[in-house]
């Protein structure tokens, strides 16, 4: 163990020793960390026989200096054993700083060994990795176009897949049987895809939004639901604007069917009105070639 006295002389001659200058750089390094320590712990420092070897040789001086004791183990505590006396030969492998212990590291039983980690097995880098979300990118599209097959072709009449023509008079899925695209307002009035609002010709159901009594109401409600089955169910919807029963001029304005076109729903290659017709759901009504007969409308009695 250290006193007081040891303490006080190793810091003083430790500290002329660097600021001479003239040690190598890991005797410079060695005697930095002895003061640190003897700083922070003074006479409870305690250091081993190889560092008290190295100490004493580096502090070498004229004059005579304390002696210092080495903590060495002793397995009889009532009987010390004494500190060696003897200098160990310096030799530059074996020197440990007090900074470089560390305790022992528990490896990691599920670590690849260091071989193998050297030739980069047991670790992917982020360019492999980058190449292994390929093949998985690919098969969640071909499971995506598996899927759009199997749910087969679309039912709603918003997504049907033939385009329409404005043209009076002209059918509108130019490209062959399909379906037309366009939405129902009522049992004999849709919307086309552009826009264009079409009442269609030959028969009239019951009005479901300005009802003369509770009974036309709730039939037009049944013409409307179903209309929509019969288009969600067919395989072939087409539409044909016709030219409508108006006063010469005022086609296309409120002066004719309130600005509506005219035309004409098959479904399956039979019209929608003959079927509403035959089920009660619409009565017939047909116009003349500029003006139309009073709207028949027979539900309220």
């Amino acid at each position: 163990m250290l006193n007081e006295v040891d303490v006080a002389f190793y810091k003083r001659r430790i500290g002329e020793i660097l600021n001479e200058g003239r040690r190598t750089e890991w005797q410079q390094q060695f005697l930095a960390d002895i003061s640190r320590k003897l700083n922070r712990y003074g006479p409870r420092t305690r250091l081993s026989d190889k560092q008290v070897a190295i100490l004493k040789r580096l502090t070498q001086s004229p004059v005579n200096h304390p002696t210092l004791e080495t903590v060495t183990n002793q397995t009889n505590e009532s009987k010390p054993q004494p500190a060696s006396s003897a200098v160990v030969p310096f030799k530059k492998a074996y020197v440990v700083s007090a900074r470089t212990y560390r305790p022992a590291r528990i490896r990691n039983p599920l670590r690849p060994p260091r071989l193998f980690r050297r030739y980069g097995i047991g670790r992917t880098s982020s360019a492999v990795k980058g190449w292994m979300a390929i093949p998985l990118v690919a098969i969640l599209m071909v499971f995506g176009l598996i899927n759009a097959f199997t749910r087969g072709t679309p039912t709603t009449v918003e997504s049907a897949e033939t385009s329409l023509s404005a043209v009076t008079g002209t059918q509108l899925n130019p490209k062959g049987p399909g379906k037309a695209r366009f939405t129902i307002t009522d049992g004999d009035t849709i919307r086309l895809n552009d826009g264009t609002p079409v009442r269609l010709v030959g028969f009239n159901t019951p009005e479901k939004f300005e009802p003369r009594c509770s009974a036309e109401a709730a039939l037009g409600n049944r013409a409307s639901a179903r209309l929509k089955e019969l288009v969600a169910g067919a395989r072939t919807t087409e539409v044909a604007l016709v030219q409508c029963a108006c006063k010469p001029g005022t086609e296309g304005t409120k002066k004719c069917n309130y600005g509506r076109s005219c035309g004409t729903l098959s479904v399956d290659g039979r019209d929608v009105g003959q079927t509403l017709i035959a089920e009660g759901l619409a009565v017939s009504f047909v116009c003349g070639a500029t003006r139309c007969p009073p709207t028949p409308r027979p539900w309220c009695g």
